[in-house]
């Protein structure tokens, strides 16, 4: 370790001359693209809560549609229901596959751990789907505090 009293002059002087026009360029760019950043993350942040509420709108009137008796539901549970059944018995036969194949679920070379993986979001995407069917379900059968709720949380669905 050298002593304090030796001080590298050339490079303690290249650093202020470098260093203080740098930081002030830094700071004026800083100065003028800060507002136009927090437009750009405001302006972004408004779209995402838009595209949040018309997906919220979108079930709404759907679930309505269904309690008014203008669109049966039936037909959307049996879709929903079908595409459940088929994710769940796409997963199951993947992991048979697996374990017939290696002779039990581990270890599992590369291979078979994405096979794994598929059969993973295929049965995670059947409670996915069955979730939405309970949950339609429970939004029908109290519809009146469903409305409440919507409208507290998004305003008026008319």
């Amino acid at each position: 370790m050298e002593p304090l009293s030796h001080i590298d002059w050339p490079t303690l002087l290249a650093g202020v001359v470098l260093g203080i026009p740098i930081t002030y360029i830094i700071a004026i760019l800083a100065g003028v693209h800060t507002q136009r950043l927090v437009q750009f993350l405001d302006k972004r942040k408004l779209l995402n809560r838009t595209k949040t509420k018309k997906q919220a709108l979108d079930a709404f009137n759907r679930i309505k549609s269904f309690h008014e008796g203008t669109r049966d539901r039936y037909p959307f549970y049996i879709l929903v229901a079908s595409v459940a059944i088929i994710c769940a018995m796409t997963g199951s036969v993947l992991l048979l596959i697996i374990a017939v194949q290696n002779g039990g679920l581990y270890p599992l070379s590369a291979g078979y751990a994405f096979v794994a993986a598929l059969a993973a979001i295929a049965l995670l995407f059947a409670v996915l789907l069955l979730t939405v069917i309970s949950e339609v379900s429970r939004r029908l059968e109290r519809f009146d505090d469903y409305k409440i709720e919507f409208e507290k949380q998004w305003g008026s669905a008319d």
